[in-house]
């Protein structure tokens, strides 16, 4: 099993699993509940997909300035080390967007509001670092799009940030897949 199955089964057991444990348990309601609720699915896939494709470029209009050169190097080269086949960035983008969402939208959100969850979400996958001030502006930029995630939730449905995320991590692994190794 490479890495991708791995991180992807990771994440769907951490944060899948925790998703249903708050939302069953501390929230009292059901999972069925959260993934019916919204507008029509194919509104708010429809909504995802926008939200993606605008966050996508948002993001890797950040990581593409010659200031940011420095880490997208090294991302770059983490990603690349990786060896990761279209078919791997798309298993890990699904998972991370159903998982993850379903943990932070659909479970802490409702207990912390937006903005926390936002900030909770960027600061966990160490997007806002003190010592790295590059990255820190990235992920200043990021809590604001999480923190749209979080409204799109609010106002669509749990699929639209599903899709959104996914699909900007998909966009963000080919763009850093791309860059390996370069001196930008």
């Amino acid at each position: 099993m490479n890495i991708s199955w791995k991180l992807g089964l990771l994440t769907l057991l951490i944060f899948g699993i925790g998703g249903v444990l708050i939302i069953e348990f501390v929230q009292d309601w059901s999972v069925i509940e959260v993934m019916s609720s919204g507008q029509s699915p194919l509104l708010q896939i429809s909504a995802g997909i926008t939200a993606g494709l605008v966050s996508s470029a948002i993001a890797i209009g950040i990581i593409s300035r010659p200031f940011f050169h420095p880490e997208l190097r090294y991302y770059s080269n983490l990603i690349t080390g990786w060896k990761l086949t279209h078919v791997d960035m798309i298993i890990l983008s699904i998972c991370a967007g159903f998982a993850e969402e379903l943990f932070f939208r659909a479970g802490i959100q409702p207990l912390l509001g937006i903005w926390w969850t936002a900030l909770i979400f960027v600061f966990i996958h160490g997007y806002l670092n003190p010592n790295k001030w590059r990255i820190s502006i990235y992920g200043t930029v990021l809590v604001g799009i999480i923190a749209g995630f979080g409204y799109l939730y609010e106002w669509i449905g749990i699929l639209t940030p599903m899709v959104a995320h996914a699909i900007l991590d998909l966009a963000l692994f080919h763009y850093l897949s791309r860059h390996g190794g370069e001196n930008p």
